[in-house]
This record gives C-alpha cells, sequence and structure tokens, in this order.
C-alpha cells in the first residue's frame, strides 16, 4: 500500500484462491484499530515481493499437477506466499519472506467524527510506510490519539472485472478544484445519506444516496462517469484508461457480487501421483530442455547438488512413466475421464499411490437397483488453480462455455504459472445403474420437465453458456451430490462447507453417470476419517436412504416443489434454501442446475423421481 509498508494483516491462504484473490477486495484491521480496506496486487506483485532467486516457478512453494497444467497451459503453480512469525519451527518456510501485496481501494476516505470526505493523499499521515491515515481536524491537538478515517462503503464495477471509484462529486454536480464533501447521516437507508459541498461558491446541490444502487443509477451523469474506462488498479498498468465500453454498476465495497472466483481443479490420478507430480513435475522443464539420451547425466547432476535425493535408476524410471503418461494425456480431453475410469479401475482391485487410493465396496441389497458402484478413497490429492473471477454475476460454472468477462488476475497473455492450493483428504464416489438411468431419461415427464427448464434459462439475458450441457442426467446427478453433502454433514463429522461434490457427467461418454463427494479444505478439516467411513456398506444404505427421503419434502412446499420459489432463479426448479441450496464452496456450479423433483418427483406425478416411493419409504 506504500513503500516499505507494514504487514496489515492476514487471510487464510487457501481464500486467496477461493475469496480474496487478485482483484478482490480485502478489509483489514490494524493493531491501532483503523479500518483499511485494499485489492489484493496481481501475480507480477507477487514477484516483485518474492525477491529475484524466488520468482516464477524458481519460488520453493511451487506444486505441480500435470493434467492440470496441460489443460490451462502453464509449467506450474504456485502456492499463495506463507510468511511465518517464527520460522525455527517450520521447516521450509524459514526463507518466506515475501507477503501479498495489497493496493490501496477505494481511495475516498471519510472521517466517522466530522463526515468529511477526501481521498488518501489529502488526508493526514503517519509516515509514508504507514497505511493508516487520520482526521486533522477531530484528531486531539495535544494527545497521541488520533481519529482514524474509514474507507468509503460504495464503488464501481463493471461484468469485465474492472473497478473504478464511486464519482462523489459528479453525483451532486461539483466541479470545485479541492472540494469540502461531506456524507451525513440524516434519516434511515440511503435516502437518509446526504452528500454536499460546503465550500464556499460551490454551485453543487445536496443529494441522497437514495437510487444509487439502480441498475443505471450513473447513467444520468453522462458517460464519462457512466461508461467504464476499464481500469485494474491491481495491476501494474491498471490505472491506465482503457476501452471497455461496459456500464459502471454501483456495488457494496464487502458484497459478495463484488468477487466471484473462478477455479479449475483435477485430482492427482496414476500414474502422476507416484511421485510424478511433486518431484519429477519440480524438474520436467530441465529434462524437457535436453536429449532423453542425456537425462542420465542431468539426474546425477541434480543428485550432487542434493535436488533430487533418491537413486538414479528410479528417477529415470519415473521419467520415463512421466514423459508416457503425459504424450498419452490429450489436451482436448476432459479432466473427469481419466478421473472417472481410475476409479472404476477399482473393480479389479484396489489402486494403491502416494496421493490416490481406492477400493470398491460391494453396494447394499437396497441399493443395487439403484447404484453399480460405491468406491472408497482414503487418500486423494486435489489441485485448484485459480485463472480469475468475475463481478456481478458469478461464473456459470463448468457446463458453461469461458466468458471474455473474466477479469484478469496478471497482465501478461500467456503466463508461465497460476495461483493454486492442494488439498489433501478423502472421498465417496458412487457410480449409478446406467440402464435404469437411460430408462429414466427416456420418461416423457422428465423430458417435459427438463425443457421447461431450458427455455427458462434461454430467456435469462446473463447465460451464455451451452444450453446443450442441461441435461436430465446433469440435474439429476447435481440434485444427488447436494442432498448427500446435507446429509453427510450431519453423519460423518465434517460440516457442509468442508465437503465438495465433482461431477462425473459428460453425454460424449455414455458410461458416465457418477459423483464424488470429497472434503474440500485443506485447512483444519481434510483427513478424519469419517467421510470414508459413512461409505462402508454397514452405513452408506442408511445414509444414502435418508438422503433421498428429506428430499420428499421441504418446509417451502408446495411453492418449492413446484419451482414458484425459483422465479427470480431460472437456473434452477425445484431448489432452495430450506432443502438443496449448500454453501457455494461445495458446489461446481454455484448452486445452479438443481431440482429434486428429479430425484423423488412431485405429489402429482412421481414417476418423474428417479427414486419412486417405494425406495425411501414414502
Amino acid at each position: 500500500m506504500a513503500p516499505a509498508s507494514k504487514n496489515i494483516g492476514s487471510i487464510r491462504r487457501s481464500q486467496v484462491i477461493t475469496t480474496y484473490g487478485p482483484g478482490a477486495i480485502v478489509d483489514f484491521r490494524s493493531q491501532e484499530g483503523a479500518a483499511l480496506s485494499g485489492v489484493l496486487a496481481g501475480l507480477e506483485s507477487w514477484d516483485e515481493s518474492a525477491g529475484k532467486t524466488q520468482k516464477g516457478l524458481s519460488h520453493f512453494q511451487t506444486i505441480h499437477e500435470p493434467r492440470l497444467q496441460l489443460r490451462l497451459r502453464v509449467k506450474g503453480f504456485r502456492l499463495p506466499p506463507i510468511k511465518m512469525e517464527d520460522p525455527r519451527n517450520h521447516g521450509v518456510y524459514e526463507n518466506a519472506t515475501d507477503v501479498l501485496p495489497v493496493v490501496r481501494f477505494p481511495e475516498w476516505l471519510q472521517c466517522p467524527e466530522c463526515n468529511r470526505l477526501k481521498r488518501a493523499v489529502d488526508w493526514g499521515k503517519i509516515d509514508i510506510s504507514n497505511p493508516m491515515r487520520y482526521c486533522d481536524h477531530c484528531s486531539k491537538a495535544n494527545s497521541s490519539e488520533k481519529v482514524h478515517v474509514v474507507p468509503v462503503r460504495f464503488i464501481a464495477a463493471c461484468e469485465k472485472g474492472h473497478l473504478s471509484e464511486f464519482p462523489w462529486t459528479a453525483w451532486i454536480g461539483c466541479t470545485c478544484e479541492k472540494p469540502r464533501l461531506k456524507l451525513e447521516t440524516k434519516g434511515p437507508g440511503l435516502a437518509g445519506k446526504i452528500l454536499s459541498c460546503d465550500k464556499a461558491g460551490c454551485s453543487s446541490k445536496r443529494a441522497s444516496l437514495d437510487s444509487i444502487f439502480r441498475q443505471q443509477s450513473l447513467r444520468d451523469l453522462g458517460d464519462t462517469h457512466w461508461m467504464c474506462k476499464g481500469t485494474e488498479p491491481w495491476l501494474p498498468d491498471g490505472n491506465q484508461w482503457k476501452k471497455c465500453g461496459e456500464p459502471l454498476r454501483v456495488l457494496q465495497r464487502g458484497a459478495s457480487n463484488v468477487y466471484w472466483s473462478d477455479t479449475r481443479s483435477s485430482l492427482d490420478i496414476p500414474p502422476f501421483s507416484q511421485h510424478l507430480s511433486e518431484v519429477i513435475g519440480r524438474q520436467w522443464p530441465v529434462f524437457e530442455y535436453h536429449n532423453p539420451d542425456k537425462w542420465e547425466e542431468v539426474v546425477d547432476n541434480l543428485i550432487a547438488k542434493g535436488e533430487i535425493k533418491e537413486p538414479a535408476e528410479t528417477v529415470l524410471a519415473w521419467l520415463n512413466a512421466y514423459q508416457t503418461a503425459q504424450e498419452a494425456t490429450r489436451e482436448d480431453s476432459p479432466l473427469i475421464v481419466g478421473e472417472f475410469l481410475q476409479f472404476l479401475k477399482s473393480r479389479q482391485g484396489p489402486v494403491v499411490t502416494d496421493n490416490f487410493q481406492v477400493t470398491r465396496e460391494d453396494p447394499p441389497k437396497l441399493l443395487r437397483d439403484y447404484l453399480s458402484d460405491i468406491v472408497l478413497a482414503p487418500r486423494l490429492r486435489e489441485v485448484r488453480a485459480l485463472v480469475g473471477f468475475t463481478r456481478i454475476n458469478p461464473p456459470a460454472g463448468d457446463f458453461s462455455l469461458p466468458k471474455p468477462e473474466f477479469g484478469r488476475i496478471t497482465s501478461e497473455e500467456h503466463p508461465e504459472w497460476l495461483p493454486a492450493i492442494e488439498n489433501k483428504g478423502e472421498g465417496i464416489f458412487l457410480q449409478l445403474q446406467l440402464d435404469r438411468v437411460k430408462e429414466w431419461e427416456q420418461r416423457s415427464a422428465v423430458k417435459n420437465r427438463v425443457e421447461e427448464l431450458r427455455a427458462n434459462i434461454e430467456k435469462d439475458q446473463d447465460f451464455q453458456g451451452d444450453i446443450n450441457q442441461v441435461t436430465p442426467r446433469r440435474l439429476l446427478l447435481h440434485s444427488l451430490a447436494h442432498a448427500l453433502i446435507l446429509r453427510l454433514s450431519l453423519d460423518c463429522g465434517y460440516s457442509s462447507s468442508a465437503l465438495r461434490e465433482r461431477l462425473y457427467v459428460d453425454e460424449s461418454q455414455e458410461g458416465m453417470a457418477g459423483l464424488l463427494i470429497h472434503t474440500g479444505s485443506p485447512d483444519s478439516e481434510g483427513t478424519l476419517g469419517g467421510l470414508v467411513r459413512q461409505g462402508k456398506k454397514s452405513r452408506i444404505e442408511d445414509t444414502f436412504i435418508s438422503a433421498i427421503k428429506e428430499m420428499a419434502w421441504c418446509s417451502s412446499d408446495p411453492v418449492c416443489i413446484h419451482g414458484t420459489a425459483t422465479l427470480s432463479t431460472p437456473m434452477n426448479g425445484a431448489a432452495c434454501h430450506a432443502c438443496l441450496l449448500v454453501p457455494e464452496t461445495c458446489c461446481q456450479h454455484f448452486n445452479q442446475l438443481l431440482d429434486r423433483a428429479l430425484l423423488v418427483g412431485t405429489p402429482e406425478c412421481r414417476e418423474l423421481g428417479y427414486f419412486p416411493p417405494a425406495f425411501y419409504g414414502a
């Protein structure tokens, strides 16, 4: 926020990928109690902070996942940096000197006592390295106690991810070179927020903020203030005006629609999971540069330098396996296909590697007509990378086409690396009986229900995805995943926000009708063992039947089951917060494409449901 500035706060590493990535506004509170607000800087600033020897993939906090790297066209991933207070107890992190840079935003600050409104440069400051600002007028003249000013609540943004200051002077028509703005509270709500300029000779008028959140609230101020100038203050050249052309919308600084991260993830599966990603992946650019006949010499050099600690014969075998696996991985092949096939390999026996361990569990008698496979995964490694973000509207999820409105996390067109985290946890994989799914998909009631939903989605102006991906099978599996997450959170010891879905649906792959419920937190909740235990034959039957039974009735029925509750959300059928919606950290599709009627039917049409009333005892 300023040259040689002090650390102003901390966030959890996983939040950098999900909530507070580059371009996101983060609120802090200093040790003196002052409120600070900034936008997390882009990847270029990460390198600046890391120092000369730790730039790019030379940084020691890097991870690799070859399949995801191929898909995203990068050479590796970097973990958000950790700075330890006591490095003696944290091994490799004792070298961590870099932090996440933050750029002040918004620049406009307000005094909580006199209600004055000015830019940060116009307020009193203690020293250049301290980001706090105070009000000279309200601070006590003969005391060290300062009245700190606070960031304003309102900003402007466009759907392409750009950020702008709210046009405070233009809102009241003030043209003063050095205005004396004041934002006072005269009553409840926005109508009670009165903005004025009391500088002598100012021709502006007092105005409330009553209509500030109207979709075109800035239009009356003219194109200069209504049309976005493409500013991205978190990037090195971000304050330069560019062509954008999108209208600006006024948002609250801390609102959830200011930042939605767009992430891509993959599971570490064989053969990459057997040391290849962690050991060979880090050194692969070195080997890729040399011909294979020189690899033995390169391995000997790396062992001599201490960068590889395994025997040369072992490393060479890994290299050959890594090269073969990379050549077999097609760039255009969906990541879920390889994972799906690995889960089904458990039919031939347990699959045990360092980061991928699965074993098949026979479905209990009552579930055999509906499930063909239950696979327990006591060990999984997921790598999740941040590729961009959206504002105002969330990303549509994996079923949609990439949207050009994604905000940039770096000014480089083809970055060498992206920020990512790795989750090591456990999971339960379920594959539906394919014959039953195909029969259910052909029912006229099912087709009509899905066609009605597709028609509603196509009418939605914000939808820019592939409508052909809205299918009965995808809706069924997605709704089933949510029902199981809600039930498992009561039985397995994890909170619902610690669980995450992964759907295996691809209409081009006929045999794919599966889902994975796995732990989705890299922090305190990850490998407790309770999730796999619930997948055992002795427990899964009660859990599964209870999950379906809970979907048969919602406290918002009959409004919910007939879709009336989702009229303002055309992406869903029968789904609401009382029955099917889960924390958004759990869901691949931001709680979209859900319909519990496809699980249990409706009172008027039970054949709509994949599970008949006899299954769950209704």
